[in-house]
């Protein structure tokens, strides 16, 4: 009868040993979403164009170009950052559907915006209550921050495009050249 106990106990054990397993096994198994991978794309077009905009906004620090010209580079910059914060926004609400290297992509992405979206507003709140100081070092100061700002969120999104293209291609060559699929490789 202790036998019986043994066995039974252990079957339970065993269980409560796999169901505990599961969320990783299950974690580990969930494909790419293709609106994901396609919304990180269409963040990256816009961090790109943002980050131009930061740039040249840098580069007018260095120059007499008018206040007005400030002030519309400004508004461009706006404009892509809130492209950018509404692609991520949309990609928040997938994140469940999105494999762990997506969902890793969006929680990394997030602060960076987040400091990113800030730094732009100081910046433009800057500009309204300083418009004849626009090549003072305070504004250089933010016009500075804000290209490496931006430079930092595009190269992060660019990052992850890039990896989920590179293993996109890697799993195709895998069935192409029919190798044994591994945890490793999932």
């Amino acid at each position: 009868m202790s036998n019986i106990l043994v066995l039974a106990t252990l079957k339970k054990t065993a269980l409560l040993g796999l169901m505990l397993l599961m969320p990783a096994f299950a974690k580990a198994q969930i494909a790419d979403s293709n609106a994901i991978t396609d919304l990180l794309k269409e963040a990256k077009s816009h961090a790109v164009l943002a980050e131009a905009d930061a740039v040249t906004l840098e580069s007018y620090t260095r120059s007499t170009i008018s206040w007005q010209s400030h002030g519309n580079r400004l508004t461009e910059m706006k404009v892509h950052a809130n492209d950018l914060i509404k692609d991520f926004n949309k990609l928040s609400s997938m994140r469940p559907d999105g494999s762990p290297w997506q969902q890793e992509a969006i929680d990394r992405i997030d602060p960076l915006l987040h400091e990113m979206a800030d730094h732009l507003q100081a910046t433009i709140d800057h500009f309204n209550d300083n418009k004849n100081r626009v090549q003072m070092p305070p504004y250089r100061d933010y016009a500075k921050a804000n290209r490496e700002l931006m430079s930092r969120t595009n190269q992060l999104i660019s990052d992850f495009v890039d990896y989920g293209e590179a293993k996109t291609k890697a799993n195709l060559l895998e069935k192409t050249l029919e190798l044994p699929v591994t945890a490793e490789n999932e």
